[in-house]
C-alpha cells in the first residue's frame, strides 16, 4: 500500500501511527541547527485575537472535513524546509509586523500576542517541535498547539517533554469521533485509534498542562448520540473539558469541497 493521499469510497483504513511515520520521512530532514520540518507559509492571523502562523506540512490523518490545502496530502510536493531556529525566527516577524493579508485589513492593529502552528499536525516530528518551544520559552509570547492528539496519546514521554513548557504552551486537542465507526469514516484511520485523543487529554493534564477540547459536533456528520458519547466521555476525563468543549461546524473552504466530493458525501447546504 502506498501513502495515503485523500479518502476516496473503498478505502483501506489505515494505521494513523505508520502515518505519521511515513509522513516525517517526508516532511522532516536531519540540519546543521537541529530537525528541520516542511512549511508553506508564515503570516499573522485575527483568529485567538491574534496568531502568528506558521503552515505546516503533513498530517497523520484524513478528515473528509478537513480545510487544509494539497500540502496535507501530497507533503513531497509542497514546502520549504526550516529549522527550529528558522522558524522561530519567521514566528516573531510575523508577529511583530501583525495582520497585513488581504481581507483581513481591518484587524491590522491587533497586537500579536501568541504563535502557532497550523495547517498540518504539529507535532509529527518531535525533536523539531521541542526545539521550537525552547526559543518561544525565551520569547513574550505564548504558544498555541492545536493538534489531533494522536501522537501525545500514544507517547506519553512525549508530553512529559512538553510539560517543560507548561507555562508556555496551551494544547487544543482536536477530536474527530466518539466511536471507533465514526472515527474510520471521517479520518480514514482504523477504529480502534480513535481513544488516542481522549488519552491524549488525559495526558496533558496528568503533567500539568492547560488543554482544552474541540470536535466537529456538526449533526450533518454526526449524529446527536455520537455527540453525546463525546461529552461523556470528556465528563470521565474532566467536567471542565465537557462543559467548555469547542464545537466546531463545516465550512465550504475549497478543499474541504473537493475532500467530500473526492469522499463522495454530500453535506447539506454546503456550496
Amino acid at each position: 500500500m502506498g501513502y495515503q493521499r485523500f479518502l476516496t469510497p473503498g478505502f483501506t483504513p489505515f494505521d494513523p501511527l505508520e502515518l505519521a511515520r511515513e509522513t516525517e520521512k517526508i516532511a522532516t530532514r536531519k540540519g546543521k541547527e537541529g530537525l528541520e520540518r516542511k512549511y508553506t507559509n508564515f503570516y499573522s492571523a485575527p483568529v485567538y485575537r491574534g496568531v502568528a502562523t506558521a503552515y505546516v506540512v503533513g498530517c497523520c490523518l484524513r478528515c473528509v472535513y478537513c480545510w487544509t490545502d494539497a500540502s496535507r496530502d501530497f507533503p513531497e510536493k509542497f514546502g520549504k524546509f526550516y529549522s527550529p531556529k528558522e522558524v522561530s525566527k519567521r514566528l516573531f516577524k510575523a508577529a511583530q509586523e501583525g495582520i497585513t493579508a488581504k481581507g483581513w485589513e481591518s484587524f491590522k492593529n491587533l497586537k500579536v500576542k501568541k504563535l502557532r502552528l497550523s495547517g498540518g499536525e504539529p507535532t509529527i516530528g518531535k525533536e523539531h517541535l521541542l526545539s521550537l518551544l525552547e526559543y518561544v520559552e525565551e520569547s513574550p509570547y505564548l504558544f498555541i498547539l492545536e493538534t489531533n492528539g494522536i501522537l501525545l496519546g500514544a507517547d506519553k514521554d512525549y508530553v512529559k517533554k512538553l510539560s517543560k513548557f507548561s507555562k508556555k504552551i496551551y494544547v487544543r486537542v482536536s477530536l474527530k469521533a466518539a466511536t471507533p465507526e465514526g472515527f474510520t469514516k471521517r479520518t480514514g484511520a482504523i477504529g480502534k485509534f480513535y481513544e488516542l485523543p481522549f488519552k491524549a487529554l488525559s495526558n496533558l493534564l496528568e503533567e500539568g498542562i492547560y488543554t482544552r477540547a474541540a470536535a466537529m459536533t456538526d449533526l450533518r456528520i454526526m449524529t446527536f448520540t455520537e455527540r453525546k458519547i463525546l461529552k461523556e466521555k470528556l465528563y470521565k476525563i474532566d467536567p471542565f473539558l465537557s462543559v467548555n468543549l469547542e464545537e466546531e461546524s463545516i465550512n465550504p473552504y475549497p478543499y474541504t469541497i473537493k475532500r467530500l466530493k473526492a469522499a463522495k458525501i454530500k453535506i447539506k447546504r454546503l456550496t
